[in-house]
């Protein structure tokens, strides 16, 4: 091997020194750029790393460079120039470390020990210049600073890039950055091996090229972690994707079937025994009062609630063919081969005492009730909709005496739904003379932190039973065919508001109203919005059309078209309850809206659930590409809020800032927000698309 002269090793050393502190600071703010995209923290402390390797080696090629113009000169200072050269090179081995920990673990490490890395560096460095010998560069040093330099590094990123390998499962993006990793500790331990066992020309050789090496494997590492996040990003889409069809046929505050899901399974139980001469019992169970449960314990303890429900059922004894939620509160399950009324009356039973088993909730224990219906085939009918329409008879049956009960269908059965005959006239009469009243729930902008518009609630004044929810008269709306009359009631209700505000306030807040289906699957929602314009004198802008995923999917053709043309006139819309419905991510970017709303179902878990944030997070950043913003509803906590803040959406709505309030106190939570000087924001902040 040739004699390798001490200038050309000194040029060589200063120029691969050169490159590398170039390549690592280029390498820092790539990191650093993609940090603030993903907010994966070990992003972060690696380009710490990359930021303090940088001036490791800019020092070294100082170093070196200037020993070739002086080396006398610059022995006498060389020590304390590589005792810093060390110090930020533990430096950026412990962020390396502490970027492997977020990795590996998931979560940031905790604050002390960090500062127990920061020390250590500290330290190290600090023994490094006591313990080194003046050297003017690589090939000068002596082998306490090849023990500094290189063994301990060495160790460190061989641990970190095994660990790495075993624990990152087996994505191509975080083998490429262990593997790197690996090779760096690997070389590091060949050199000093070469520094203590080699001599003259080939340790020259090793020592003045080992960098170029060390450029070419951090190249790798770049590589792997660019593969590393698409791959990252790609999982995230896929997972979100298969949420959303997941979603389409189950419940998803209780995982167990959705009524879609129940209605196509039906016909192949009714098959099999068809086939097999056997019968098959639908079973309804309604729990009783449940409106009391969530007043008594709220909304998220009655969600305990039904979750411990559907995990009885799933858990009973004898074994259901399938569980399902298919409303509110109303679960159906379906069972094989119950031939004698007592069996399906002993059975009924035993799963009442199932139900009536307390449950606990925090500090509350609950004892509910469950009314039962049930119907059969082949003797009430031999379709889904019939055997569950006839069990759903049944069941209001049952729950309307004082304790529930089990009911059977009967012929004659029937004849109870002829109340919804009598229902029509009140129904009516309650739109005519104004029992039904809107009730506002605020919304506010994350960024400006101040009210921007409000969601508008139907609740309904009855003479006699007081205040209702929608839950207690809305199946009747849609049961007699009323739900477009009821949404013109709310339409001109809102729209009267409205006016009463830019005569009240000389401005308006934005009021969003929910349509039902048939609004919106029919060309004359466009005329009745044109003459409500008209009628009320206000303007598009401040009227939001809130459409549910599922209606917006039901006939995506003509729901598009008028969707289309309600923007064009000037309207925002929503869709409402977003994530829930089949195809949500496939058809979001053809649907013509401003605004996306997700579903509380998915704001209820964040602090307990790390999937539901990377949905969640999916979902926001897909939407802001796509230029529609995001409201969250349903928030209740402040950690709910912090999260999604954090995730980058852009309103909030939630018993955690307001429940529903009447047009009065609505008026003045305007009051107090033009007090302090916080009028609505112009259209151009909520409709970007």
């Amino acid at each position: 091997m040739p004699q390798l002269d001490l200038i050309t090793s000194l040029a060589i050393e200063t120029f691969a020194h050169a490159i590398q502190a170039v390549f690592l600071i280029g390498f820092a703010l790539l990191l650093m750029y993609y940090h603030r995209y993903y907010r994966r923290e070990y992003l972060q402390y690696w380009s710490f790393a990359c930021f303090a390797f940088g001036p490791s080696e800019l020092i070294r090629a100082f170093l070196a460079g200037s020993a070739i113009i002086a080396p006398e000169s610059a022995l006498s200072w060389s020590s304390g120039l590589q005792g810093i050269s060390l110090t930020f090179h533990y430096l950026a081995i412990s962020f390396v470390v502490l970027g492997a920990t977020c990795a590996i673990f998931n979560s940031k490490p905790q604050q002390y020990w960090q500062y127990l890395a920061y020390g250590i560096s500290l330290l190290a460095g600090i023994i490094s210049y006591f313990w080194l010998d003046p050297a003017i560069s690589s090939v000068g040093s002596t082998p306490s600073s090849g023990f500094m330099r290189f063994l301990v590094t060495g160790a460190t990123l061989i641990v970190i890039g095994l660990i790495m390998w075993r624990k990152l499962g087996a994505g191509v993006g975080p083998k490429l950055v262990s593997a790197g990793f690996l090779s760096i500790g690997l070389k590091n331990f060949l050199v000093l091996a070469a520094m203590f066992s080699l001599s003259g020309s080939a340790v020259d050789w090793i020592l003045s090229f080992q960098s170029l090496l060390t450029v070419i494997i951090v190249a790798v590492v770049i590589v792997g972690i660019i593969i590393w996040l698409l791959e990252s990003e790609r999982n995230t889409a896929v997972r979100a994707i298969q949420r959303a069809e997941y979603l389409h046929t189950h419940d998803a505050l209780t995982g167990v079937s959705n009524r879609e899901q129940l209605v196509s399974k039906i016909p192949l139980f009714i098959e099999y025994c068809r086939g097999n001469n056997r019968h098959l019992t639908i079973v309804l169970i309604g729990i009783s009062r449940f409106k009391v449960i969530n007043e008594n314990i709220g909304i998220r303890g009655g969600d305990q609630v039904l979750k411990e429900i559907a995990r009885r059922l799933q858990n009973f004894a004898k074994q259901p063919l399938t569980v399902a939620r298919i409303s509110g509160d109303v679960f159906a399950i379906a069972f094989d081969h119950l031939k004698s009324r007592s069996l399906i009356e002993e059975l009924a039973s035993q799963l009442q005492d199932t139900l009536s088993k307390p449950i606990d909730i925090g500090e509350k224990s609950l004892n509910i009730a469950a009314g039962i219906g049930v119907s059969r085939y082949p003797q009430h009918g031999s379709r889904s909709e019939v055997l569950l329409n006839k069990a759903t008879i049944a069941l209001t049956q049952a729950k309307q005496s004082h304790q529930p009960i089990v009911t059977i269908y009967q012929r004659g059965m029937d004849e109870m739904y002829s109340y919804l005959v009598d229902m029509e006239p009140v129904l009516r009469k309650a739109m005519r003379e104004n029992e039904f009243t809107l009730y506002l729930q605020p919304q506010f902008d994350f960024d400006h932190q101040q009210l921007c518009g409000f969601e508008a609630l139907i609740r309904w004044q009855h003479p006699e039973r007081g205040l209702l929810t929608p839950a207690e008269f809305l199946p009747y709306i849609e049961q007699l065919g009323l739900s477009t009359e009821l949404d013109d009631w709310v339409l001109d209700h809102a729209a009267a508001i409205l006016t009463s505000w830019q005569e009240k306030f000389g401005c308006c807040w934005p009021v969003a109203v929910n349509l039902s289906a048939p609004q919106f699957q029919h060309f004359q929602l466009i005329e009745k919005m044109k003459r409500l314009l008209q009628d009320y004198n206000i303007s598009p802008e401040w009227l939001e059309l809130e459409i549910t995923e599922n209606v917006a999917m039901s006939d995506l053709h003509n729901g598009m078209s008028v969707i289309q043309r309600l923007r064009e006139m000037g309207f925002g819309i929503s869709i409402d309850d977003f994530g829930t419905g089949h195809s949500s991510l496939a058809y979001l970017r053809s649907l013509p809206i401003n605004k996306i709303k997700i579903d509380r179902s998915f704001v209820s878990e964040l602090q307990q659930n790390d999937n539901d944030v990377t949905i969640l997070k999916a979902m926001i950043r897909l939407s802001h590409g796509l230029g529609k913003r995001v409201i969250a509803e349903g928030i209740e906590t402040q950690e709910q809020q912090d999260i999604l803040q954090k995730l980058g959406c852009d309103m909030m709505q939630g018993y955690f800032y307001s429940p529903p309030m009447r047009l009065q106190f609505a008026e003045q939570l305007i009051e107090r927000q033009m007090q302090d000087n916080k009028k609505p924001l112009p259209p151009g902040e909520f409709a970007t698309a």
